[in-house]
C-alpha cells in the first residue's frame, strides 16, 4: 500500500473544489422509483443540457457503451424498407453531409451504405476506473475482479439498508447514513480480504474517516483528480453502480418533492470514491501506467466519427417513421368515408388518457358510435392527489412522478362509526398477514412452518394453477373526502372550482359539452407479476386511473363547482352529467363506475355507449391478437384468452404495454380523427384558438410532453442498452425489499427499466427505438416562445432528445436550431 501526498495549493483547491463536480455527477443519474409506483423515467434526464450525441460519446468514453443498437439493427432495416433511400438522404442533410465532403446525394448515399456494410471494429475496453486495472480471479484481464467485488459489496450493502419489508431486522431509516452502514459493514466484513484478493483492504477500510465529508476528501486527494475529471470519474463510478445510484436518485427526488432533504445519491457515490482510493493504494505502479494511458485514450474519443456515422442512420429510421405518421394523418383527414360526428352536439363527450393505448380504443369507438367525440388528457385528470385507504396503508400518490401531492382522498363510508370499523377489520388482516410474514422468514421457521402450514395454501395454489384466482375488480361506490396534502383541511369551494377549471381548459373542453361527459381512466390487471405499476397509468404514479376519474366526475357533478366556473366563463349546461369509467388494457373492457348515479335521463345514452365500448373492444382484441400470438381465434375465444392472461402467473407478456411509442400530438381530434396511428402516438388535446397568451402550450409541453418523452427513452434505452438500463430477465426476478425493485438471479445489482420481455418477443424487437416525433398545432411563434420560457423543453428539443415539428397551412414543419423547415 503507498500513501499519496499532495502539496498545500493543491490541498485548499481541492478543498473547497470537490463538492461541484461531485453534485453534478449525482445529477447525471436519473431517478428510479418504486415497484409498486413504477413510472418510465428518461435514463439520460441528467445529460438533457447535452446534444445526444455528445451524451453518447460520453457514455461511452465512461462506462463503454452506446445508446445505439449496433450497425446490423441498421442494416436489416435498410433490408425490410424501413429506411429508404429519401430517409437517408434527408438524414445526412441534416447530420452527415460534412462527413464526404461537397458532393452530390448519390455520393453521400453510396458512402453512408458502404460504410454500413464494414463490419464494426471493438475498441479495446476503456479502463476509466483504476478498479478496472485489478485482473478477476482468473487472472483474465478483460474481467476486473475488483470492480465486480466492489459493486458486488456496495449492492448487498444497499439492499439490506433499503429493505423496506423482507429483512427481519430493518435498517432503513430516514435519519440513518447509508454511508456509516456502509462502512460499519465493510469494517465487519471478515472475508474481505479473500474475495477481493487484497490483503490488508480490511484494514484499509478501517482507516477511513467516519464522517463523509472527510471520507470523499481523503479519497479524491489519493486519487488525484479535480475539476472535470473529477466529474467524469464520479459519473463512471456511478454508473458501476447504476441501478442502486438510481434508486438512491429517487429516494432524494422524492424527499424534495415533499420538501425534505436528502442526499442518499452523494453517500453512495461518496463510497464507490473511497473504493476507487482503495484502488489507487493497492494498484502497482504497472496498473497506475495502465490506468492513466487509459484516461488518455478516452479523451481522444476514439471511435467517436464511426457514432456519428451510426446517428445519420438512427435518424434516417426516425425520418422514415415520420414519413409514414405524415401520411397517415392526411389520409384519415382527407378520407370523407371516415366517421366524423357533429362535434357541435354530440351525445357523448369521452376523455381518455394521452396513453399510446387509448389512440387505438377512441380510433374505433369513434367508428363504431359516430355520436361520440373523443379527447385526450393527461390521465390523473389534474387531480394531483394521493389516496389514503381504509386500514393501515400508506397513502398511495396518484399523480405524475414529476408532480408534488397537493391533496389528499381519504376513502370515507359517510360516518366515523363506520370508518372506524372498517380500519379494524382491515388492521387485522394486516395484522394477520405480518404475523405470516414474520413466520416464514424467522430464523426459528425452516421446515416447520412448511410442513405444517403447506396444506393451508393448497387450495389457492389450485385456483392459481388453473388460473381461476383473481377476483373481479372492486367497482364499489366509495365516498372520499378530499383535503389538504399538510393540514388535513377540507378544500374550499373555490378551489375545487380551480382543479376542475384547470382540467378543462386543459383539454380545450370549455364550451359545448355534451349530455354525457365520460371520464376514462386505465389499468392493467395482471397476476404475481412484479412489474405490474409498468402497465398502468404513469400519469397516475403507476396506478390505475379510475379513483382520479371518479373524483373529478364528482367535482364536474358538484352544483357548487358549476356555479364557480360559471363565474370563470365555463357554463356546464344542467343536462350535463359526468361519470367515470376505466379501461383494462390486457382486456380492453371499459367498465363504467357509480352507474346507480346516473339520473334516469341519461340511462339509455350510457347504454348507447356501453354497447360502443363493447363493439370497441372487440375490434382492439382483433388488432392487437396478433403481436400477442392469438390471431385466428374467434370473438369469444380471443377475449376468454385474454382474460385468463391477467389471472395466469405464468404470463409474462400479459400486454405489449406502451411499446413502440413514437409521438405524441398536441392538437384538436378533429386533425387526426379517421387516422389509423397504430398505437404509437400519445393524443393530447389543444385547440390554439383557446389559447392565445400561449400559457396552456406552455403548461403542456413542460408537462405532458415531458411525461411522453420519459417514457419514450425508457422504451429506447431498455432496448438499445438493456444491460445497464433494462431490467433483464423476468424469469429470473427476485424482489428486493419490499418495492424498492428487482435482482436477476442470484445477483446484487439493482436492475431498472423493462423486463426484456416488455419489448422482446422471443424472436425479434416488439419496441423499435425512434426519439419522440413532437407534433404542434401552434403557430410557430407560440411554441418558440416557449422554448424561451421552459429551459427543460429547450434542452430537450434543441440537444435532438426530442424531434419537433408543427403543423401548418402548407403540411408538417420540422424545427431545427431556430429555423422551420417543411418536411411533410
Amino acid at each position: 500500500m503507498t500513501n499519496v501526498c499532495v502539496s498545500v495549493p493543491e490541498l485548499q483547491v481541492m478543498n473547497e473544489g470537490w463538492r461541484e463536480p461531485f453534485r453534478k455527477a449525482c445529477d447525471r443519474i436519473a431517478p428510479a422509483w418504486p415497484l409498486d409506483q413504477w413510472i418510465a423515467v428518461n435514463p439520460f434526464w441528467g445529460l438533457r443540457q447535452l446534444p445526444a450525441l455528445r451524451a453518447d460519446q460520453i457514455l461511452k468514453e465512461r462506462a463503454g457503451f452506446s445508446i445505439l443498437m449496433p450497425a446490423e439493427y441498421y442494416r436489416e432495416a435498410w433490408a425490410g424498407g424501413r429506411i429508404r433511400k429519401e430517409d437517408l438522404q434527408a438524414s445526412i442533410g441534416e447530420l452527415g453531409g460534412d462527413q464526404v465532403g461537397e458532393q452530390s446525394d448519390e455520393h453521400d448515399t453510396a458512402w453512408y451504405l458502404d460504410w454500413l456494410s464494414r463490419a464494426p471494429t471493438t475498441p479495446a475496453p476503456l479502463r476509466g476506473s483504476i478498479l478496472d486495472t485489478f485482473p478477476g480471479a482468473t487472472g483474465n484481464h478483460e474481467i476486473s475482479g475488483l470492480t465486480e467485488a466492489a459493486s458486488d459489496q456496495v449492492s448487498r450493502v444497499c439492499g439490506a439498508f433499503f429493505d423496506q419489508r423482507q429483512g427481519r431486522w430493518s435498517t432503513s431509516d430516514s435519519e440513518a447514513s447509508l454511508f456509516s452502514f456502509w462502512l460499519q459493514q465493510v469494517r465487519q466484513d471478515l472475508a474481505l480480504d479473500f474475495t477481493t484478493g487484497l490483503a490488508g483492504l480490511r484494514t484499509f477500510f478501517k482507516a477511513v474517516p467516519d464522517t463523509i465529508d472527510h471520507a470523499i476528501l481523503e479519497a479524491i486527494q489519493r486519487i488525484r483528480v479535480s475539476g472535470a475529471e473529477l466529474e467524469g470519474l464520479c459519473h463512471s463510478l456511478l454508473l458501476r453502480v447504476n441501478g442502486w445510484a438510481s434508486w438512491c436518485r429517487g429516494v432524494d427526488w422524492r424527499a424534495g418533492l415533499e420538501g425534505r432533504s436528502s442526499d442518499r445519491c452523494g453517500e453512495i457515490l461518496a463510497i464507490m470514491l473511497v473504493w476507487e482510493s482503495a484502488g489507487v493504494a493497492f494498484a502497482s505502479t504497472g496498473q497506475k501506467a495502465e490506468w492513466q494511458r487509459s484516461k488518455t485514450r478516452a479523451r481522444r474519443a476514439g471511435g467517436a466519427e464511426e457514432q456519428k456515422h451510426l446517428w445519420v442512420w438512427q435518424r434516417a429510421l426516425e425520418i422514415g417513421y415520420q414519413r409514414t405518421l405524415w401520411r397517415a394523418i392526411a389520409s384519415g383527414s382527407a378520407d370523407p368515408t371516415q366517421s366524423r360526428p357533429h362535434t357541435e352536439d354530440p351525445e357523448v363527450q369521452a376523455v381518455f388518457c394521452i396513453d399510446v393505448r387509448s389512440e387505438v380504443m377512441r380510433r374505433h369507438l369513434e367508428a363504431v358510435y359516430p355520436a361520440v367525440q373523443t379527447l385526450g388528457f393527461a390521465g390523473f385528470f389534474g387531480m394531483p392527489i394521493d389516496h389514503q385507504r381504509h386500514g393501515p396503508l400508506a397513502p398511495v400518490r396518484r399523480l405524475p412522478g414529476l408532480l408534488p401531492a397537493s391533496y389528499r382522498l381519504i376513502d370515507t363510508k359517510g360516518s366515523l362509526r363506520e370508518d372506524l370499523a372498517e380500519n379494524r377489520i382491515r388492521d387485522q388482516k394486516e395484522i394477520a398477514r405480518e404475523s405470516v410474514r414474520k413466520a416464514k422468514y424467522t430464523s426459528l421457521s425452516t421446515f416447520t412452518l412448511v410442513e405444517t402450514t403447506g396444506l393451508a395454501w393448497a387450495w389457492k395454489l389450485v385456483k392459481d394453477t388453473l388460473k381461476h384466482g383473481r377476483k373481479a375488480a372492486d367497482t364499489e361506490s366509495l365516498d372520499g373526502r378530499l383535503v389538504h396534502d399538510h393540514g388535513g383541511d377540507p378544500l374550499s369551494d373555490a378551489e375545487k372550482v380551480s382543479l376542475v377549471a384547470n382540467m378543462l381548459r386543459g383539454m380545450s373542453l370549455t364550451s359545448g359539452f355534451a349530455p354525457l361527459l365520460v371520464l376514462v381512466g386505465h389499468g392493467s390487471h395482471t397476476d404475481n407479476n412484479p412489474n405490474q405499476a409498468g402497465l398502468d397509468c404513469g400519469a397516475c404514479g403507476g396506478q390505475s386511473g379510475g379513483v382520479n376519474a371518479r373524483l373529478a366526475a364528482r367535482l364536474v357533478n358538484d352544483s357548487q363547482v358549476r356555479a364557480g366556473l360559471a363565474a370563470e366563463g365555463i357554463r356546464i349546461p344542467d343536462f350535463t352529467w359526468a361519470i367515470a369509467a376505466e379501461h383494462c388494457t390486457a382486456t380492453d373492457k371499459v367498465t363504467i363506475a357509480d352507474r346507480h348515479l346516473v339520473p334516469d335521463s341519461h340511462v339509455q345514452k350510457l347504454a348507447d355507449l356501453e354497447a360502443g365500448f363493447a363493439e370497441a373492444g372487440l375490434r382492439v382484441r382483433k388488432e392487437r391478437a396478433t403481436p400477442l400470438k392469438l390471431n385466428g381465434l374467434s370473438d369469444d375465444s380471443l377475449r376468454q384468452a385474454m382474460e385468463t392472461r391477467t389471472r395466469d402467473w405464468s404470463e409474462v407478456r400479459p400486454e405489449w404495454g406502451l411499446a413502440n411509442n413514437a409521438a405524441i400530438v398536441f392538437a384538436k381530434r378533429s386533425k387526426t380523427r379517421g387516422s389509423d396511428l397504430g398505437g404509437r402516438v400519445f393524443l393530447h388535446d389543444y385547440d390554439p384558438a383557446l389559447d392565445d397568451d400561449g400559457n396552456l402550450l406552455a403548461a403542456l409541453l413542460a408537462a405532458p410532453m415531458i411525461v411522453a418523452n420519459w417514457i419514450n427513452l425508457q422504451y429506447f434505452a431498455s432496448v438499445t442498452v438493456p444491460g445497464v438500463y433494462g431490467s433483464g430477465n423476468k424469469l429470473l426476478h427476485s424482489v428486493v425489499g419490499g418495492n424498492v425493485g428487482v435482482v436477476e438471479g442470484n445477483g446484487t445489482q439493482l436492475r431498472i427499466g423493462l423486463p426484456l420481455q416488455s419489448v422482446h418477443d422471443g424472436t425479434y424487437w416488439r419496441h423499435e427505438q425512434l426519439r419522440l416525433t413532437v407534433l404542434i398545432d401552434a403557430p410557430a411563434e407560440r411554441i418558440e416562445t416557449v422554448l424561451r420560457e421552459q429551459p427543460d423543453v429547450a434542452a430537450l428539443v434543441e440537444n435532438q432528445w426530442v424531434g419537433l415539428h408543427r403543423m401548418s397551412e402548407g403540411g408538417v414543419e420540422h424545427y431545427d436550431n431556430g429555423t422551420w423547415t417543411a418536411v411533410g
